[in-house]
């Protein structure tokens, strides 16, 4: 995610931003991931190699690429960009099956869960800016690259899931303190296999490593994201060849890639496009894919356009809309929770649905329906005007006072905005809505205290509860260049849920979420808003489908014709 713009986060985020139910493929998201049965070690779309590269695919986003180093790349635009450059350990394969990915085979696993070793694949090769080869990984680089998502000292910032998703490993709490570099649980046996030691049993790892973050870079990286962008070198199966900040970006295909070429030629990437012109070009086939969904300005007449017969492009995603507010912010009213109780209260998520033209449905808690854990019963906050005016009053705001809400510039988020702005008025608060590049948004809401109020979503990372919770609401994540927007930290909440993360019974476990669930509610960090899905068109010249269930958007797989 995430924050994702898709939360899109999203959102994903998040983008998130947005989350998601059905899968490319017919794959099935809302089951919880599995390894057996998967396909085999490729990742990329198992189809005649050569033959099938005829074109280079367009995408283009409302926002810009906000970093290229996959260690700090949330959000659904920089996690496109890094799916092309970058390998994990782990992949997904066109649902939500781990498969060996730079692993050449699903790890073994030790009787007591906490050791995971993997072998390496021979002979993959990272690659520059100019697609010449600069050497061949090792598990060394394994263990730099999840010790650096560790490290305090990483510029700009540490990683945003250093802690919170990394922190599982046998001494990476050292690391995450600054006295060690190194984790004790990262070993490096031979330079074709890796030890990954865990602190207790821990089921999400192999998700966890199939994550962006998981991604490995070459042990003589800068620590520095900006440095690394200026040449970043990856094993994926294409390199960045051309990159103009603001306007777009191109990928040329690797020649030596270790697995499955894509069915490509190479992508361009065009970004601060909006979703309106995105919707335009895609329909005269000046774009082949919408990296934004249809603006709902435009979306019954487009979906109805027979013209467009199978062209059009659905996910339900396993995401949620939300608005954080800034529950720790010295000296606001949004710190007092029966104010937050109250905007729970006051805001139309039916008129917020119907302004998407119906697409999603009203979210009532944090877990979206695809996700495991999911409790359709879980319903704390009705639309009761006079129940939150009776809030207000008890927090000592019945005369209301002003803030601002934040969100990104798309036709869909104002709207959304716009009509939250006319809730809240109803109880006496006056919101100044600030509208910002996507880019310029992620930056003011990783800062803390600096937007009172964001709307925004949060996009999976993967398939499990935890997942909506750890990175986006944990008090690890309430830090600067974290994804916790509402600065949100409740340590008898993070108590339970670290029990939860090592709890074997499945059944137990989705009800410790559950009531994990209930206590954020009750706090009402967010107002809970909506859950989607993503529509978007497609060129005439496209073939297959680049929306996946969990990265969300896969490039690899996508022909076009000329």
């Amino acid at each position: 995610m995430d924050i994702r713009r898709e939360h899109r986060l999203g959102l994903t985020l998040a983008s998130v931003l947005v989350l998601i139910a059905t899968a490319c493929g017919g794959a099935t998201p809302s089951a919880a991931p599995s390894v057996a049965g998967s396909p085999g070690p490729t990742t990329a779309a198992s189809a005649s190699p050569a033959a099938e590269l005829n074109g280079t695919v367009s995408i283009a986003f409302v926002g810009d690429i906000q970093y290229w180093d996959p260690a700090l790349a949330y959000d659904t635009v920089s996690w496109a960009a890094s799916r092309l450059l970058f390998d994990q350990l782990i992949h997904y394969d066109a649902g939500t099956g781990l498969i060996p990915g730079l692993a050449a085979e699903m790890p073994t696993i030790s009787d007591d869960g906490l050791v995971y070793t993997f072998k390496l694949r021979d002979g993959v090769m990272f690659h520059d800016t100019t697609g010449a080869e600069t050497g061949e990984m090792t598990a060394d680089d394994v263990v730099f690259s999840i010790n650096r998502l560790l490290r305090q000292d990483l510029k700009p910032n540490p990683s945003p899931v250093g802690g919170a998703f990394f922190g599982i490993i046998a001494g990476a709490d050292k690391v995450l303190a600054g006295e060690a570099e190194t984790a004790s649980g990262l070993r490096a046996v031979d330079p074709s296999t890796l030890e990954i030691e865990l602190a207790k049993p821990d089921k999400r790892l192999l998700n966890i490593l199939a994550m962006g973050f998981g991604s490995v870079i070459p042990k003589d990286s800068p620590m520095d994201a900006t440095e690394f962008a200026k040449n970043p070198i990856g094993t994926g199966p294409y390199h960045l060849s051309e990159y103009t900040q603001g306007q777009r970006a191109s990928f040329a295909l690797n020649d030596s890639y270790w697995g499955d070429r894509p069915m490509n030629g190479g992508v361009e990437m065009r970004v601060n496009v909006d979703d309106q012109t995105q919707l335009q070009q895609a329909i005269a086939g000046q774009l082949d894919l919408m990296g934004d969904p249809v603006p709902p300005g435009s979306f019954t007449a487009t979906v109805n356009d027979p013209t467009l017969e199978g062209r059009i492009h659905r996910r339900i995603d396993v995401a949620i809309f939300y608005l954080a507010m800034d529950t720790s912010a010295p000296g606001s009213p949004l710190s007092e929770v029966k104010v937050r109780q109250a905007f729970n209260h006051a805001v139309d998520k039916d008129n917020l649905v119907r302004i998407a033209n119906g697409r999603g449905g009203p979210a009532h808690c944090i877990l979206p329906p695809a996700m495991p854990g999911h409790d359709p019963a879980c319903k704390p906050y009705t639309l009761d005007l006079t129940k939150a005016s009776s809030l207000m009053a008890e927090a000592g705001q019945a005369g209301g006072f002003s803030t601002k809400l934040y969100t990104d510039t798309t036709d869909l988020s104002k709207a959304w905005a716009e009509s939250i702005q006319a809730d809240l008025a109803k109880i006496n608060v006056q919101v100044e809505l600030v509208l910002q590049d996507w880019d310029v948004l992620l930056g003011t809401i990783t800062t803390p205290h600096e937007a009172p109020m964001v709307l925004i979503g949060w996009f999976q990372d993967f398939p499990d509860p935890s997942d909506f919770v750890d990175p986006i609401l944990s008090c690890a994540t309430a830090v600067p260049g974290g994804a916790n927007s509402s600065w949100y930290c409740n340590e008898e909440v993070d108590a339970l849920a670290a029990a939860a993360l090592g709890e074997p019974d499945d059944a137990k476990r989705i009800a410790m979420y559950q009531d994990i669930q209930n206590r954020i509610m009750a706090d009402a960090p967010w107002v809970p808003t909506t859950f989607s899905e993503t529509v978007e068109v497609v060129s005439a010249r496209v073939a297959g489908t680049y929306l996946h269930p969990v990265y969300p958007f896969d490039l690899r797989p996508i022909s076009v014709g000329e």
